[in-house]
């Protein structure tokens, strides 16, 4: 999970209390170095720590404080991936490194790594990386091991400051007595309590965890019987088992205390709660958690008392995500969970158990992508998908074919929600592992030739097309051809053949629609009419409302909005603006429904176009701003779209408004916080909100800004490598060559250069990029 630090990092549920020292040492070492690693063992506070030094330098970055957080993580190859979502990159390259290094290039923030030691090779790499391509960009990370590569500067991170006498403060006595107080509201410091709670914080050794969970003990022990329980606790405190890792010494202690004083239910519930990542809802407890306590209905009272218990005693923590209640375990506790659930020797049987449960969630996509149950079915897996990703991972070793049914029907997921790199990454791994010659691995190839196509990777998406064919005709396989049809169709388009991909494109509908399989019907003709837009095919209007109806019939939301969209841009097209902002509104308002859903840009985009048909240009150029900000669909065809008619739209609205009107509406919608740009895009707000400057009138924008064309530093430093390449007559396939990027972000690029400096062409850039020396 990652969060921006300036503005909506949240606040910390609890104070945040002293380490003055730290917060000085590292403001000052900050500036001097490019990596800071604050290194001590679990439980000492450094994720804290972090996030209250990104707070205090905060101003020093303009691009923002970055938290990432990498403890819910388990699988290296997603190390880069999880640090281009915490940044809002669109997941649209199969190469995520060099996409990720691009973005950074010009940028000055500072980037916080958190719980780095479990995946300590890949997050080195990776900073490494980061380091050697960037001038501007500093990293933080907390580990309880050092990243070991050049130029890393380390802060060890101690205890708290411990009282020098029985009645001096301290740090580590604040801490202890304002979480006792939060535990049990009736507790007071006295004169003759006082030395004790001393002594209590002098033999945690001013360990932060270990202080918060004794300090909780104030529910049931006086202060005198939380001492007297040290004896045994401070010996593993201070001297941990010998077999045991250097980094659990002195954590597990403070951990392994609270874990004698549970019940024998609390424990085992504690232990097989450590397969869950990132957190898990009651229904899941249920699911994955066996208390031996006989029947079904036993073992849920059983189960519920135990998780009030562990809850009580603050091993699991309870918070809310909208109306669900979600519990969580800190992750030193998770881990000493962990190591006791292996011990056991029942780690296996219970991610079996795990596994079944996310893929009941997974498998429920087989009805939900299409019909009314897809807004709570991708709700869900947003929420489970640090859970789907720990069954994922565990069932390839132990049941590859059933983990490869899983990441198939979960197709839908990856696509849509920005995904596409992971989803095409996981059915690599799980087409690998099952080479036999199935049908789940002919739905498999398919998906992965599919995904493959969106991201651009044509060479890869043709063999597992043929791949795909070849076995389907082995296996006599004829539930599969309506989707590999569709997978033929994507990849006509990107090899130009728009023809070819229509007709394909038509051909899986009329199979699809005679074999009931409602998802690739609705997929097909939105690929359809997309293809139908790009080439002006005839049947359009046709596709647009057939498209509609069996959505309407089926109850789709997300597929529904898409239908409503097509509905839109084809009454746009044919002049009939009233109708067409009425379905595009409809459309905004059934895919906000999703939380990152990549087609709610492309729905503020066609109202947009709209109400540049009005003439009402001011609000259009805030609609553009609004559906950048959102980010574009990284599906190929949707911003081919874009490319084809959007450009003439945008240009029209900039010259009617002319550049100076049209950058302030644009910054305007581009500045909109999501639920304001939706309220705003449907009419809820004023048709100006905050105006940046008093209403213009519109005017023909010169070809050449003084702004834009006549200044260098307009552009970022990529986008004046790119006008060089252009200048040299490169085209954009050359261009991603030469740069190591993809071609669509060296068209990205290009787009960008043409609309800063007011071009409409790539003769005007390298004329430009002559005339100034570049």
């Amino acid at each position: 999970m990652a969060r921006r630090v300036n503005g909506n990092l949240g606040e910390e549920v609890t104070s945040f209390i002293g380490r003055r020292d730290e917060l000085a040492t590292a403001k000052r070492l900050l500036p001097t170095t490019r990596v800071l690693t604050l290194l001590g063992p679990g439980g000492m506070g450094k994720t804290r720590l972090s996030r209250q030094i990104g707070q205090l330098v905060s101003r020093a970055f303009p691009d923002g404080v970055w938290f990432v957080e990498l403890a819910d993580l388990q699988d290296p190859n997603l190390v880069t991936l999880s640090v281009a979502e915490a940044l809002n990159l669109r997941d649209e390259s199969s190469a995520p490194l060099p996409r990720l290094t691009e973005f950074l290039a010009d940028k000055r923030l500072l980037l916080i790594l958190d719980n780095c030691e479990h995946l300590i090779e890949e997050c080195a790499t990776l900073v490494g990386r980061i380091i050697a391509t960037t001038p501007d960009v500093r990293v933080l990370a907390t580990s309880r091991e050092v990243l070991g590569i050049p130029g890393e500067q380390v802060m060890p991170v101690p205890p708290l400051e411990l009282p020098d006498t029985d009645s001096g403060d301290s740090d580590a006595l604040q801490l202890f007595i304002e979480r006792a107080t939060a535990a049990n509201p009736g507790f007071t410091v006295t004169t003759a309590n006082r030395a004790v709670l001393t002594e209590i914080c002098r033999r945690l050794e001013g360990m932060p965890l270990a202080l918060e969970l004794a300090a909780l003990r104030l529910r049931m022990f006086t202060p005198e019987q939380i001492l007297d329980r040290l004896d045994d606790t401070m010996g593993l405190l201070s001297a941990g088992p010998r077999t045991a890792p250097q980094r659990q010494q002195t954590i597990e202690g403070a951990i392994r205390w609270s874990y004698d004083l549970c019940t024998p239910a609390e424990q085992r519930m504690w232990e097989q709660l450590s397969v869950f990542a990132g957190g898990f809802d009651i229904d899941a407890a249920e699911a994955v958690c066996e208390l031996g306590a006989g029947t079904p209905k036993r073992n849920r009272v059983a189960l519920m008392d135990a998780l009030t218990g562990l809850v009580d005693k603050s091993v699991v923590m309870l918070r809310f995500d909208g109306d669900v209640a979600r519990y969580s375990m800190l992750e030193p506790i998770r881990q000493f969970a962990g190591d006791r659930l292996d011990e056991q020797g029942a780690e296996q049987a219970t991610r079996a158990r795990h596994r079944l449960h996310y893929r009941r969630l997974a498998m429920r996509g087989q009805t939900a992508y299409w019909t009314a149950d897809d807004v709570a079915w991708f709700r869900e897996l947003i929420r489970e998908h640090a859970n789907l990703r720990a069954a994922l991972r565990s069932g390839l070793d132990d049941e590859p074919l059933e983990t490869m049914a899983t990441v198939t029907v979960l197709r839908p997921f990856w696509e849509h929600n920005r995904f596409l790199s992971e989803g095409y990454g996981w059915l690599n791994e799980v087409l690998a592992r099952n080479p036999e010659p199935t049908h789940e691995r002919a739905k498999a190839l398919s998906s992965a030739a599919s995904l493959a196509a969106l991201l651009g990777d044509r060479e890869s998406a043709h063999r597992l097309v043929d791949a795909c064919l070849e076995l389907a005709a082995a296996l006599d396989d004829r539930d599969i051809m309506a989707e590999v049809t569709l997978d033929r169709s994507l990849l006509a388009f990107a090899d130009g053949d728009r023809e070819r991909s229509m007709e394909l494109g038509r051909a899986s509908i009329a199979i699809a629609a005679e074999n009931g399989q409602h998802a690739i019907e609705m997929d097909s003709h939105a690929f359809s009419f997309m293809c139908a837009m790009v080439i002006e095919a005839p049947g359009r209007t046709e596709l647009a409302q057939r498209f509609l109806e069996i959505t309407t019939e089926n109850g789709s939301h997300l597929m529904g909005g898409l239908a409503l969209w097509t509905v839109g841009i084809d009454h746009w097209r044919r002049g009939e603006i009233d109708a067409a902002a009425e379905y595009h509104g409809r459309a905004i308002e059934q895919l906000a429904l999703f939380e990152r859903c990549v087609w709610l840009s492309s729905a503020f985009e066609g109202l947009a176009w709209t109400v540049s048909s009005r003439g009402d240009y001011d609000r259009a150029a805030r609609l553009l701003g609004a559906s950048e900000s959102l980010q574009r669909s990284t599906i190929r065809l949707a911003h081919t779209i874009t490319i084809a008619v959007g450009d003439k739209e945008r240009l029209k609205v900039r010259d009617a408004l002319g550049e100076d009107a049209y950058r302030a509406a644009y910054g305007a919608g581009a500045n909109l916080p999501l639920d304001e740009a939706i309220n705003y895009a449907l009419g809820r707000t004023p048709a100006r909100p905050e105006a940046d400057s008093e209403p213009v009138t519109p005017t023909r924008a010169p070809r050449k800004s003084a702004t834009a064309a006549s200044e260098t530093n307009v552009l970022t430093r990529r986008e004046k490598d790119v006008a060089r390449l252009v200048a040299a007559g490169h085209s954009n396939k050359r261009i991603a060559a030469d740069l190591v990027i993809s071609i669509r972000t060296a068209e990205t690029h290009v787009e960008h250069i043409l609309t800063k400096l007011g071009f409409t062409s790539r003769t005007q850039v390298a004329a430009w990029a002559h005339e100034h020396d570049l």
